[in-house]
């Protein structure tokens, strides 16, 4: 169990940093509930792991599978890509970023072996489940998770910028409670009700050679290199986030809004983020933890 003193460092790291909120479940249990800011807010990139469990309960309604041909479900012609290297795009390539194309959807890199963090190409996930499902973005997303879950803080928000097909771009507005009753739903892999166990197995495990710490939309820390975003012309190496547990897997976006998972610790923390909020907290939380996170079975974290 997490000492109180640790606790408390935490809190102070986060406030420090600019957070909005911080929560932490520890076997199931809610010891940590910290608002600075009670106002839900874009959590970037951490949305990405929301669809990709929206995706899994999608294939588990047998609506799809993540095997499938994108053109089987989407109208040709939705890519700059030859009529044969589009038709060969799965819904895989979409999550695991190996789509072999740029922002706008025209070739860069090769189908299935390039990682390369494309957004436009992922939002077209969201255009998937709603085909499949007659529903608008927020109404699946409320149907399949927010509902059953209890996460009422959460929706979904235009941005300005738009997609090639002319749809704006959506942010996830949420709030570090809801996010952590998401992170739940992972930890549970064996019993989960929402998203089948062997898709939650998928989902972190690696999705390419050239970035293997990213599954599904969601980041893994047992691999011994990986990419960042943006910046996907260098490789570097060592585990994703250092410090973290081998088992630790993460939605991670701007700012450091982070949703993470630690099973061997039973441990669930969410972090959003203000705009104005300074960098360095996800490495300074995982050194205040890591006396703790990393003790072997039968030793003491506090000797």
């Amino acid at each position: 169990m997490l000492a109180p003193a640790t606790v408390a460092a935490l809190v102070e790291l986060a406030r420090d940093h600019g957070s909005a909120q911080l929560t932490l479940v520890e076997e199931g249990r809610r010891i940590v509930d910290e608002v600075f800011d009670a106002a839900p807010v874009d959590v970037y990139a951490v949305q990405k792991g929301l669809v990709s469990l929206l995706i899994g309960i999608a294939e588990e309604k047998y609506l799809l599978e993540v095997v499938d041909n994108v053109n089987h479900h989407l109208e040709p012609e939705w890519t700059k890509l030859s009529p044969w290297n589009e038709a060969s795009l799965t819904i895989e390539h979409l999550l695991t970023m190996t789509t072999g194309m740029d922002d706008d959807l025209a070739p860069l890199g090769e189908i299935g072996v390039t990682w390369r963090y494309n957004n436009a190409a992922y939002n077209y996930l969201k255009k998937i489940l709603c085909y499949h499902t007659d529903l608008s973005l927020d109404e699946v997303t409320r149907r399949w998770l927010l509902e059953p879950l209890g996460m009422h803080e959460t929706r979904w928000e235009d941005r300005k910028a738009r997609l090639p097909d002319g749809r704006p771009v959506t942010g996830l507005m949420s709030t570090a409670n809801d996010l952590a009753a998401l992170g739940t739903v992972v930890m549970d892999a064996d019993g989960s009700s929402f998203v089948p166990a062997y898709y939650l197995e998928r989902m972190v495990a690696p999705g390419s050679s050239e970035n293997p710490a990213w599954g599904f939309c969601w980041w893994n820390n047992a691999q011994s290199h990986y990419k960042v975003p943006m910046r996907e012309e260098k490789t570097r190496q060592g585990p994703v986030m250092p410090g973290a547990p081998a088992d630790t897997i993460a939605a991670r976006g701007a700012l450091e809004n982070g949703l993470y998972v630690i099973p061997s610790r039973k441990l669930v923390i969410a972090r959003t983020s203000l705009r104005e909020s300074k960098p360095g907290f996800e490495q300074r939380m995982f050194e205040l933890l890591g006396p703790w996170l990393n003790v072997k079975e039968g030793e003491s974290a506090w000797n």
